[in-house]
């Protein structure tokens, strides 16, 4: 079925108010974490090492939304209107009562970090954290 009617089946992507969406629109932002692991050994006579070190998580803070939104827009938790060109959400059954789309950010609707099999996604990640450590061999 060719649901954007512009003659190819294979590469659809949704139509909003007329407007093809653009490839890649419902990616979210990417996952970035910085972790820093700082360590310094000391040395005793031959065999004593001590080496104590600290741990850094998430060292800058980085909320990860996560970047995996549902693609299809007719998975929406709320239908729209038309598949062809989605101009509004329908909010009961027959599709009587609806609530235009304005902006395309509004089809956002996330989905499960690893498909829907954990279920719909939530931030990713840890906020900071740090810890301390001491390594000891002999």
């Amino acid at each position: 079925m060719d649901v954007n009617g512009f003659g190819d089946t294979a590469n659809d992507r949704a139509v909003v108010n007329g407007v093809q969406t653009s490839l890649d629109q419902f990616r979210g932002t990417p996952y970035i974490q910085v972790d820093l692991r700082v360590s310094r050994p000391f040395n005793f006579h031959d065999r004593w090492s001590v080496i104590p070190f600290a741990e850094f998580f998430n060292l800058f803070n980085r909320s990860n939304p996560g970047n995996n939104y549902v693609a299809d827009i007719s998975a929406l938790p709320t239908p729209v209107n038309d598949l062809a060109n989605a101009t509004a959400f329908c909010l009961n059954s027959s599709c009587t009562q609806t609530k235009p789309i304005t902006n395309p950010n509004q089809l956002l609707f996330p989905s499960g970090a690893l498909g829907d099999f954990f279920g719909p996604g939530t931030t990713v990640g840890i906020p900071f954290a740090a810890q301390i450590g001491v390594r000891v061999s002999f």
